[in-house]
């Protein structure tokens, strides 16, 4: 009970920050929907990577297995990640606002969150499939840790909202964290192959 009261106490906590950062900077309608879509996308796609390292907690904490709270928090995050450009692209009446741009390398880190939305949505998919891409599927889910680390860059080349150094520490310590968790699971899958290699 505990451990869930200081989850929930953290994650509105930094909704707060979010939310007080937003109103630091107001702007028109469109701009606060899309500008918050984005903050709040990037802080749930990382539960969702986040509840996939701690598969046993989230069941004991929450009552609930991996598998529910971790669709949960990735559905939202999808589901914001989509109407961030669907709004900008609003705003800017364009549909460029989807294209990927891939060069020069300044345009393609500042505009990093275009590839990173398709990559999601591959991740996604390949999820959705697991059944019938039973062998790849994970390897294919991983496109989600280079995704969250493209949004990531985005953010901090071009987010309106990332001047403050609390909001810069926040979004730092998720992505880093992100990082770590990917390299977690790349050196457990090798032990992983090396033990069943032995084994043989």
């Amino acid at each position: 009970m505990k451990k869930r009261s200081a989850i929930l106490l953290s994650l509105i906590l930094v909704s707060t920050l979010i939310m007080v950062t937003l109103l630091q900077s107001p702007g028109t309608s469109l701009q606060m929907i899309y500008r918050a879509c984005g903050l709040f996308a990037y802080l749930f796609i990382f539960l969702a990577i986040l509840s996939s390292e701690y598969m046993r907690q989230m069941k004991n904490v929450f009552g609930k297995g991996f598998i529910a709270i971790h669709h949960i928090l990735a559905r939202i995050g999808i589901l914001l990640m989509l109407i961030h450009p669907i709004v900008f692209a609003m705003e800017k009446r364009s549909m460029s606002v989807f294209v990927p741009v891939f060069h020069p390398l300044t345009d393609f880190l500042e505009l990093a969150g275009r590839p990173a939305l398709y990559l999601i949505i591959i991740a996604v998919f390949a999820a959705f499939y697991r059944k019938k891409i039973t062998d790849k599927w994970k390897k294919i889910h991983y496109l989600i840790y280079p995704a969250f680390l493209l949004t990531f860059v985005h953010a901090w080349l071009i987010g309106t909202d990332l001047n403050s150094g609390s909001m810069q520490f926040l979004w730092i310590v998720m992505a880093v964290s992100v990082a770590g968790i990917f390299i977690h699971k790349r050196v457990a899958l090798y032990r992983k192959s090396k033990y069943k290699k032995h084994i043989r």
